[in-house]
Order: structure tokens, then C-alpha cells, then sequence
């Protein structure tokens, strides 16, 4: 039977005492694999997102629902709150960096970069292992580890550093083949603030208008830039999470559909069937035994 939700791992607390309180945490892959094991099952880290490099070998990598297999050379990036789970081989060489979210948000601010490209998973692979990209990659990993075990003055910011140009160096592998128009930087922060607010409302607001009245815009405006910068409409991006919401709560927990509705503050079951099959197709059975049968 399922848990009633997924495990929330501390690397501090459940791992590594010694980093109870850092924001910032390096770990060789075997390591790590020999405490949690390579066959990691579905978990989630709640205030730290996650990189994991893997030198060589097949990886099974699973974040929210969406399931990746790569051989060789791949970077998977796990933001804080995304439940994922995944098996390497047993000698499988790599590095994994967990970062707290806070961190994560001063890089962001310092490179002024489009928050939603971090709001996602990414995972970048190639079977060109001679690429400049992928030899930055390694270096940078590379760099990580020695500032991680010297203890030098600086550490912090050198860690930042480089963390930035690793941010830096998977933007670009990710945007190579689709490059994103350039957004004015009041658009961009304006959007930052109205993703940050449906985060922490959209279980409870789900009307345009809650938004624009704590942005101060008005809904054509808010309209604008979220289509511009993300190419979906307020409305869209408000349902979107709870609809991510609605698919983690059925993939990973034994509430019942009347739960689940109550939990995402719609009062009536039927509703919350009509509401996610309109949305993805299926009804919220059917999703879980879709899911199950995985």
C-alpha cells in the first residue's frame, strides 16, 4: 500500500549530520548510493533542489510522473518540492550537489534569467562525451569538489560561483535548440512575483483577479506577460499547478478522489473529476491506474 505522501529527505538531517545547517552540500554519487542505495525509490526534498551528474552508464531518472533514460554522460536538475526517484548502475561514477532553494534564488536574481526555466526539471545527455559543454560540465563539478573538501577562505562564495556557471552552462544546453526571446527585466520580475503567488495560493485562489490586485496590474497586463515570457495565460499557469498538484496526489497516495478534492479546496468530488479529465484527458481513476500500472 502507499504512503499517505512522499518521504521528504533531509541531506542534513538524515544523511550528513556534519551539514545540518548548510545551504550548500557536495557528495560523490557512490556515496550517496551506498547510504540511500541505487535504486532510489520516489521521495522529494522539500527546501533544496538537487543536481546529479552521471559520468557513464544507464540511468532510469523519474521526476513527476515523467520517466528518463539516458546512457552515458547526463545532468538531471530536480528543483525543491519535485518528487523523483531513480537507479544507476552499481558502478556508476557522478557527483550530486543539493542546494537550498534560497540559494538558488540569489543566483537567479544575480543573473536575471528567467525564473521558470528553473521552476522545471531539466535533464540534459549526450553521447558526445568530447563536447566543450560537457567538458565544462565536468570541470565545474570538478571545481565544486575541491572547494567543497579544502575548507579555504571564500569557500561560500567560490561555491556560488561556480554553482552560477553551472546554472549558466545548463541554461544554454537546454535553450540551444529553442533560444527564448529577450523579456524586458520589469516583465520578468513582475512574472517572478506572480509565480511566487500562485505557489503559495493556488490551492486557495484560483481567480485572475486575486493576482493582478496583489501585483497591482491589471488583467490584460498580466496577460500579456505571461504569455509573452511563459506562452500560457494566467488562468493556465494557475490550473496547471493544480493540476500538477491533483497528478502527485494520485500517483503517490492512497487518498481517496473525495480527499484529494478536499485537500485541493474543491468541495465537491465531481467537480474535481471534471475539472482534471477537461484538463489532461483522463478521468482521476483512470490517471492513478495509468500510474499504478507504470
Amino acid at each position: 500500500m502507499k504512503t499517505e505522501w512522499i518521504p521528504n529527505i533531509n541531506i542534513g538531517e538524515d544523511y550528513d549530520l556534519a551539514y545540518q545547517d548548510a545551504t550548500i552540500h557536495f557528495d560523490k554519487l557512490g556515496k550517496l548510493a551506498d547510504f540511500f542505495g541505487r535504486d532510489m525509490p520516489m521521495h522529494l526534498h522539500s527546501e533544496y533542489c538537487q543536481f546529479h551528474f552521471v559520468q557513464s552508464g544507464k540511468t532510469l531518472f523519474n521526476i513527476d510522473q515523467n520517466t528518463y533514460q539516458t546512457q552515458g554522460k547526463a545532468l538531471f536538475y530536480t528543483p525543491s518540492s519535485t518528487p523523483h526517484a531513480f537507479w544507476t548502475e552499481p558502478d556508476a561514477p557522478g557527483f550530486v550537489i543539493t542546494m537550498h532553494r534560497l540559494v538558488l534564488e540569489e543566483i537567479i536574481e544575480q543573473l536575471n534569467i528567467d525564473r521558470t526555466t528553473l521552476y522545471m526539471p531539466l535533464v540534459l545527455h549526450s553521447e558526445q562525451t568530447d563536447t566543450p559543454q560537457w567538458q565544462t560540465i565536468e570541470t565545474l563539478f570538478s571545481l565544486l569538489r575541491n572547494e567543497w573538501h579544502e575548507q579555504r577562505a571564500l569557500q561560500y562564495p567560490a561555491m556560488v560561483s561556480i554553482l552560477k556557471l553551472l546554472i549558466i552552462t545548463m541554461v544554454r544546453l537546454s535553450e540551444s535548440k529553442s533560444p527564448k526571446n529577450q523579456h524586458k527585466h520589469t516583465e520578468v520580475t513582475l512574472f517572478r512575483k506572480f509565480s511566487h503567488l500562485v505557489e503559495s495560493h493556488y490551492i486557495e485562489h484560483r481567480n485572475v483577479s486575486f493576482y493582478c490586485e496583489h501585483l497591482h496590474l491589471n488583467e490584460s497586463r498580466l496577460h500579456y506577460i505571461c504569455k509573452k515570457i511563459a506562452g500560457s495565460s494566467p488562468k493556465q499557469i494557475i490550473n496547471g499547478r493544480v493540476i500538477l498538484e491533483a497528478k502527485r496526489l494520485l500517483s503517490h497516495t492512497n487518498l481517496s478522489l473525495s480527499e484529494i478534492s478536499y485537500h485541493l479546496n474543491m468541495l465537491e468530488p465531481s467537480y474535481f473529476s471534471r475539472f482534471f479529465m477537461r484538463k489532461t484527458g483522463l478521468s482521476p481513476t483512470d490517471f492513478r491506474n495509468q500510474q499504478s500500472n507504470q
